[in-house]
């Protein structure tokens, strides 16, 4: 494989990248090309597979990134954006200049297009001007031509860009998208799911820091505007005679719904020239076969098909948007909830989705019901709707956000605190005992072993917390208005109390919880090393180094001590001290230290 950079409209760069058949391997026909396209989400990069395959079936194969996409970007074009006012009809020219390059004195019947997802749209777009771009045209898992889907898509982008900044990635937009997609499959564990089954080749496609990313609302608004644009052919224009179309789709297909939205695309397809149109469905496939080379041999098929070879034949059932819309909403909606819902009735609904994602969708389906049904006087009306529910829409998704991020942090805690051995219980304004974890019981049997009980139960923890709060003083470093108390036991601290500002609103609460109380889990053991620096790195934010430097500054070495226990320069140790004091608001070696031992640290070993 090679590359080479093209200039496109306004001196954007554009990859493209070519598998080119050894001279000596070339068929006797001549040569042959085919082009590879990308989706929303992957770029040509990822189609070394599939242009290898073609490669050693004999033909050239080309691939390139459409601005905005993979190595086509630049500071007019970041990755996953296209211009709100002209994005799409540059990306067309994009796509233009791509196929003059890679079908450059390539005879009509010996060129061969293979695109997916947004490739697809733009290659239909091409087509308008361009009747014999190719003999042979595969379009796989394109979106489809169903207006009231793409109607919306363009409004409620178009929205985001009229609230908010249509140049910011938007997290909002990606993600109902792809809950919309996947809404029918039965597991999900990451939204790009709906492009395949395979784990690791998700996985993969995440972590290429060019594939997945968060496009921004002009983007889509670019995409959905084009999607209306592709299927919506000036009268009378049509391709040559003797163009041939495959639409290939995976058995779990987001995009085609399973075969149901084929027909339309058929009988399109057919009224703009089209002689030889055929479709097959590829089982265990979903909608981004074309990075499945390897398992479904899909280059292979294509050539067969192209060499008349397979005649695929599907049978597909029709269904509707409005029929589709319907089917789903008396499955999803919630018990009771009406046919059509009041602007009202909406803002609840997105309020609800706070806890349940699937209401979301119920909403983006209720709404495409609707334009479905109005027709060609739905676009205004849908605007209207979107425009007003938007400020709630945002507000409930930033909400479930909060707590999806809450619940994650909490269970890391959770696992941090085991892992240090930290007994943790939560009290109300009066002490009395609210909730507790395992390694706090355990705690309280060793500070009390005249209960003889190998582990306190929750029955007379209560009863133990109130003899062990007998022993409560002010910290050393407590701020009156926190009153912070350390627990003493047998003239030995062996707890810290605090109460958190988060728990303030609720300690007004008759038995709220309002203190957090941390016990330490062994009194004759202090913390080894690792424990030690992971528990300063959790309390101040401090890196790894930065907490090995502050521990052995308040252990009483120098920096230059520090620097020898360490192996690194005294520099080095000044530098990250430097950045330490910064991170826990002191400005002395004496601060840090008595800052350190008069926290948790100093009492928990």
């Amino acid at each position: 494989m090679d590359a080479e950079f093209l200039v496109g409209e306004g001196n954007q760069p554009l990859l493209l990248r070519r598998w080119t058949v050894d001279p000596g391997r070339r068929p006797g026909r001549g040569h042959r090309a085919v082009f590879l396209g990308h989706s929303q989400p992957t770029h040509s990069g990822m189609l070394g597979d599939l242009g290898g395959a073609f490669r050693q079936l004999g033909w050239n194969a080309y691939s390139g990134d459409i601005r905005g996409h993979g190595r086509s970007t630049g500071s007019s074009n970041p990755l996953g954006h296209l211009d709100y006012e002209a994005g799409w009809q540059r990306a067309v020219a994009d796509m233009r200049l791509f196929y003059e390059k890679s079908f450059a004195d390539i005879p009509w019947e010996h060129r061969l297009i293979v695109v997916p997802n947004i490739t697809a749209l733009l290659t239909l777009e091409v087509l308008k001007t361009w009747p014999d771009l190719a003999r042979h045209i595969v379009l796989i898992s394109p979106p489809p031509n169903q207006r009231a889907i793409a109607m919306f898509g363009k409004t409620f982008s178009q929205t985001r860009c009229k609230l908010g900044s249509p140049e910011a990635p938007d997290e909002q937009s990606l993600h109902h998208l792809y809950a919309f997609l996947g809404s029918h499959l039965k597991e999900r564990r990451h939204p790009a799911d709906v492009m395949s089954r395979d784990r690791a080749l998700i996985d993969a496609m995440i972590a290429d820091p060019l594939g997945w990313p968060t496009p921004t609302p002009a983007y889509w608004y670019n995409i959905f505007s084009g999607m209306l644009s592709a299927w919506k052919w000036p009268k009378g224009a049509s391709v040559v005679p003797g163009t041939r179309c495959l639409i290939l789709f995976g058995g779990e297909d987001a995009m085609l719904r399973d075969g149901g939205f084929l027909p339309p695309v058929e009988r399109f397809l057919e009224r703009v020239g089209f002689d030889d149109i055929a479709s097959a469905r590829i089982e265990g496939a979903r909608s981004a076969l074309f990075l499945e080379e390897k398992r479904f041999g899909i280059a292979e098929r294509i050539i067969r098909w192209v060499g008349e070879e397979w005649h695929p034949e599907e049978g597909h059932t029709e269904i509707g948007v409005a029929e589709l819309a319907a089917k789903l909403l008396a499955t999803t909606s919630s018990p009771g909830a009406s046919a059509e819902m009041s602007p009202g009735e909406l803002v609840e609904l997105c309020y609800n989705a706070i806890d349940d994602e699937s209401r979301w969708n119920e909403i983006i389906y209720r709404m495409i019901y609707e334009a479905e049904r109005s027709g060609d006087l739905a676009e205004a009306a849908l605007h209207k709707r979107i425009l007003s529910l938007m400020p709630h829409w945002e507000r409930s998704f930033t909400l479930n956000r909060q707590v999806m991020m809450n619940a994650t942090l909490g269970v890391l805690l959770q696992s941090v605190i085991e892992r240090l051995q930290i007994g943790i219980a939560i009290l109300d304004s009066e002490g009395a005992l609210l909730h507790s974890n395992r390694i706090y019981l355990e705690a309280l049997s060793r500070l009390f072993p005249d209960t003889d009980l190998p582990i306190v139960g929750e029955g007379s923890a209560g009863a133990l917390t109130r003899r062990l709060l007998t022993g409560e003083r002010a910290a050393p470093a407590s701020h009156a208005d926190r009153r912070d108390t350390l627990v003493i036991r047998d003239d030995m601290p062996v707890g810290f109390r605090f109460r958190p500002d988060a728990l303030r609103q609720a300690s007004l609460q008759r038995k709220g919880p309002a203190s957090v109380l941390v016990l330490r889990t062994n009194r004759d053991r202090e913390l080894g090393a690792d424990a030690r620096v992971a528990l300063v790195e959790l309390a101040y934010g401090l890196t790894g180094k930065e907490a090995e430097i502050a521990l052995l500054i308040a252990g009483g070495k120098s920096p230059e001590e520090a620097a020898e226990t360490l192996g690194i320069l005294v520099s080095t140790v000044r530098g990250h001290l430097k950045k330490a004091f910064s991170k826990m608001n002191v400005h002395s070696q004496s601060e840090l230290t008595s800052l350190l031992l008069s926290g948790p640290l100093g009492w928990l070993g």
